[in-house]
């Protein structure tokens, strides 16, 4: 039986991320700078001594790191937390690897904001994407993939990238923008809103089922190749316009008390999307879950805690 270690376990991906281990069999440990007092252990992995004993203690064979700092805006309100969840946390992993555990394989995850996708040579945007230096997340997820290549060019460190897509989940938290409607609608079928504007719902962006997006993680973890990056994504462009609508469309008082904005024609937005050629053809990976769904589901969990 395989040995997996998830960093980052208690967060939506990584929780999604532990189940899925589980049901294909893996020894799966968990670590996260809180514990659920049951399979996640607490551990600070910005303690470079913590971090080294922990991975020596266990030994995996593959690690998921999902720990960081996710977010641009954020990044601009605590630059210094951002260099060191993103950056040094990192580093600690890998480093803690080589000494204790050099066959170990580690799966890093980045994410699409990453891209310059006004760049692209196509609305379907390939690992070739130039990347941005926008804001201090990107510099800090680019720098982390620089340090780490020098780690597998100079010491045999085995590691693996991801670039990954908007993915959604009924666990998701607040603050995204699939969430943070369901929440209002909730709260409107509540009777706690009178009713609720809509902001700028006018793009075009690859969004997934996060089950999907931890599928592809572990195939990543089996057979993804050393030092390459895999765009994780659905490979299909969704207009949030209409993601939205879908979800107003459930609720006949949204319905009744909000104006959706008038949908623009598809060809005056771009449609980006995630290439994933690359992903298929090195994992096998195929998207399973229908985006509706979905966000039927994200709904109906919002509805649960509101309602």
């Amino acid at each position: 039986m395989k040995k997996a270690l998830v960093i980052g376990a208690m967060g939506f991906a990584g929780s999604a991320l532990m189940a899925e281990l589980k049901s294909c069999g893996y020894e799966t440990v968990g670590v996260d700078i809180v514990s659920d007092g049951k399979e996640v252990i607490k551990a600070d992995m910005l303690d470079k001594d913590e971090a080294s004993r922990l991975i020596s203690d266990i030994k995996p064979d593959v690690i998921f790191n999902l720990a960081g700092q996710a977010s641009p805006i954020i990044s601009w309100k605590d630059i210094n937390l951002t260099m060191h969840l993103n950056v040094d946390l990192s580093v600690n992993i890998a480093e803690a690897v080589i000494a204790s555990c050099p066959d170990t394989t580690i799966l890093f995850i980045g994410s699409a904001n990453q891209y310059d996708m006004s760049a692209s040579e196509s609305p379907m945007v390939d690992e070739s994407c130039p990347l941005v230096q926008n804001s201090p997340y990107a510099v800090s997820k680019n720098t982390q993939e620089d340090i780490l290549r020098l780690l597998i060019n100079k010491k045999g460190l085995k590691a693996v990238f991801t670039r990954s897509f908007n993915h959604i989940g009924p666990n998701q938290k607040e603050g995204f923008v699939v969430t943070d409607y369901c929440k209002r609608i909730a709260l409107l079928e509540k009777g706690e809103l009178d009713t609720f504007e809509y902001g700028n719902l006018d793009s075009w962006r690859d969004f997934s089922d996060v089950r999907d997006v931890v599928r592809a993680y572990r195939l990543l973890g089996e057979t993804g190749r050393i030092g390459e990056v895999y765009n994780v994504g659905s490979g299909k462009s969704s207009y949030i316009r209409d993601m939205i609508g879908i979800l107003v469309e459930k609720s006949p008082e949204a319905a009744a008390k909000t104006t959706l904005p008038k949908r623009l024609p598809d060809e005056d937005l771009v449609h980006y999307s995630a290439d994933i050629t690359k992903l298929r053809d090195d994992t096998g990976f195929e998207p399973e879950y229908d985006i509706k769904d979905t966000l039927i589901s994200v709904l109906e969990a919002y509805r649960n805690r509101y309602v």
